[in-house]
C-alpha cells in the first residue's frame, strides 16, 4: 500500500484535531480495504470457536467450554493485539513515515488518537463481536441454558475491555521505546503473568494485582469464575474495582502516549 492509494482531502480541522480525519481514513483503509479484517475474523473463529466445538464434541459440558473460551480469548486476543500494535508506531518511526506525516498539516495528538480509534473499532468487530456472536450461536445450539442475551453482550464487553488495556499499553510502550523487545516483553509478560497468578495460590500481592488489572475479566481467580462468566448468566459481579481500574489504566496509557509523542524528535 502506498500513500497514493489513500484518499486524502484538504485538512479543515484546527488545534489538536488538525489532520485527524485524514489519519483516520489512512488507518481505516489499512484495515477495511485490505485482507487484514477478514483474516483476523477467520483466525479467531478457527482458534477460539474451533476450540469450543472440539471441547463440546469431546463431551465437555457447554458451560465449561464457554469458560474455557473466555480464558483463551482473554490471552489469545491480548497477544494478537500486542503483536499488531507493537508495529503500529515503531515500524512507521523506523521507516520515516511518522516524520513524513507529521511534516504535513497533522497535529501530534491526532496522530495518536487516529490509531486509538481505528484500531479499537477494528479489534472490536474482528474479535469480540464476530467471534462472540459465533460463540453464542454455538452454545445455544448445544443446549446451554441460563445465558442472558444482554448479560452475554456485557461479558463480551469485558473481553473487549481486556483487549483495550493491552492495546493502549502496547501503544504507549511504542512511544517510550525505540525497539520491539521492551514493547513485546513487558506486554506479553503482563499477559502471561495473569494466567499464572489466576491459577496460583492467592496472596496479598496477587489479590491486589487482580483488583487493579484486567486479569479477572477472563481468567478464573482462585475459586471464583471469570467476571465475564458472571455477566453471561445474568449474575451480579462480585467486584467492579477491576473494571474501573482498567478504564483508568487505558486513559492513563493514552495520556502518556500523547505526552510522549509531543516531545519526540523526528
Amino acid at each position: 500500500m502506498t500513500t497514493t492509494t489513500i484518499p486524502l482531502v484538504p485538512s479543515r480541522e484546527r488545534a489538536w484535531r488538525m489532520g485527524l480525519g485524514n489519519m483516520l481514513r489512512k488507518e481505516n483503509f489499512a484495515w477495511w480495504h485490505t485482507r487484514r479484517w477478514w483474516i483476523q475474523c477467520l483466525l479467531w473463529a478457527l482458534l477460539l470457536n474451533g476450540m469450543v466445538e472440539i471441547n463440546i464434541r469431546g463431551d465437555m459440558n457447554p458451560a465449561n467450554a464457554g469458560l474455557n473460551y473466555l480464558t483463551s480469548a482473554g490471552i489469545g486476543l491480548a497477544i494478537g493485539v500486542i503483536v499488531m500494535m507493537q508495529d503500529s508506531i515503531l515500524s512507521e518511526r523506523h521507516s520515516g513515515t511518522t516524520a513524513w506525516v507529521l511534516s504535513k498539516p497533522l497535529h501530534r495528538p491526532a496522530y495518536i488518537l487516529a490509531k486509538v480509534v481505528a484500531y479499537a473499532f477494528a479489534f472490536l468487530l474482528t474479535g469480540p463481536v464476530f467471534s462472540g456472536a459465533l460463540l453464542y450461536l454455538q452454545l445455544s445450539l448445544h443446549g446451554l441454558e441460563g445465558m442472558v442475551p444482554l448479560g452475554f453482550v456485557e461479558a463480551m464487553g469485558l473481553v473487549y475491555l481486556n483487549q483495550l488495556f493491552y492495546m493502549t499499553l502496547a501503544l504507549m510502550l511504542d512511544t517510550l521505546f525505540d525497539t520491539r523487545g521492551p514493547v513485546l516483553g513487558i506486554s506479553l509478560g503482563l499477559t502471561l503473568a495473569g494466567l499464572l497468578v489466576g491459577f496460583s495460590t492467592s496472596t496479598a500481592l496477587t489479590r491486589l494485582l487482580a483488583e487493579i488489572l484486567p486479569w479477572q475479566f477472563t481468567i478464573p481467580f482462585g475459586a471464583n469464575s471469570p467476571l465475564a462468566g458472571y455477566l453471561a448468566f445474568g449474575e451480579p459481579l462480585p467486584t467492579v474495582v477491576p473494571v474501573i481500574a482498567t478504564v483508568l489504566w487505558c486513559l492513563i496509557f493514552v495520556g502518556v502516549a500523547l505526552w510522549r509523542i509531543g516531545r519526540e524528535e523526528f
